[in-house]
């Protein structure tokens, strides 16, 4: 079996999870007071996925992650060879997965004192696949209170795919390495996420052959590396950093995130990097 996952597959894959999952937080929207304690959070979520859905999950809680990890027997659908893009997922998993996702939603929405994020580690325990989605949960809630649309609330999970042998035969998630999560990183790692969607838009795929996209903070610098092969001459230029920059800027006024210097924008091909101010991404327009 072929196995090319790309980003491109699992945020296809997340938007029918995450459709539903928006659905069922709409439903909830009377429920105005805390039904469950900071404290319990990890425990009911461990108590719903069983009772309701008999799913086995590991919950752990540190200073501002909640981290709920899954194995599963299967992940990718028996018809997924790597060219396929419609079916990725296996049907079960497709379902489990959901039922994680909505007991997640419910618990954190009726919660006081929820963790800034939120990270659900999926493994396939027998072909050793790890599919890691991590959500911001002040987005949850803006969906939730219809502040932000469900299309846009489906951008701003961060998913990854990728081989992860120490998954096989770990059924309590001791492979798991359960860690605080930054704004900074999951934002450089979400600016990243939405570059490469952007640039598989029909107005750049048939020019432009993605082989990376790698985005991190780091001593106060956003830095952005990319690998981008040109397949074929456009009908316009096409200013990559420029189209990055709009991506960049966008997401940083977004979640008003001040506490950081500078951007990095790096052409790993080009062995070219423009660094722009702070000042230049809240200042000055990108059109």
């Amino acid at each position: 079996m072929k196995l090319k996952l790309s980003l491109k597959n699992s945020t296809k894959a997340a938007l029918l999870f995450n459709l539903i999952f928006s659905l069922l937080l709409y439903g909830c929207e009377n429920q105005l007071e805390p039904t469950y304690k900071d404290r319990d959070i990890p425990f009911v979520i461990k108590k719903i996925c069983k009772e309701e859905y008999d799913l086995d999950v590991t919950t752990i809680r540190t200073h501002n992650t909640l981290w709920v990890y899954a194995p599963l027997n299967k992940i990718l659908h028996k018809d997924y060879d790597g060219i396929n893009k419609n079916k990725i997922f296996d049907e079960e998993m497709s379902e489990k997965l959901r039922n994680i996702l909505t007991t997640i939603g419910r618990v954190l929405i009726s919660s006081d004192n929820t963790p800034e994020f939120f990270a659900l580690l999926v493994s396939d325990i027998n072909l050793g696949i790890d599919y890691t989605l991590i959500g911001y949960t002040l987005d949850i809630k803006k969906s939730y209170a219809e502040f932000i649309p469900w299309t846009e609330a489906n951008r701003r999970y961060v998913m990854q795919f990728k081989l992860s042998p120490e998954a096989s035969g770990d059924k309590i998630g001791t492979h798991l390495i359960a860690a605080d999560i930054r704004l900074p990183d999951f934002l450089a790692m979400q600016i990243a996420q939405r570059i490469v969607i952007l640039l598989q838009d029909d107005k750049f795929k048939k020019y432009l052959k993605i082989k990376n996209v790698e985005g991190k903070f780091n001593e106060g610098t956003f830095s952005f590396d990319y690998d981008i092969e040109q397949i074929a001459l456009p009908d316009r230029q096409i200013d990559l950093k420029k189209e990055m920059l709009k991506t960049i800027a966008y997401c940083i006024r977004t979640y008003e995130f001040k506490d950081f210097s500078d951007v990095e924008i790096n052409d790993l091909k080009m062995n070219d990097k423009t660094i722009f101010s702070k000042a230049a991404l809240w200042e000055k327009p990108t059109e």
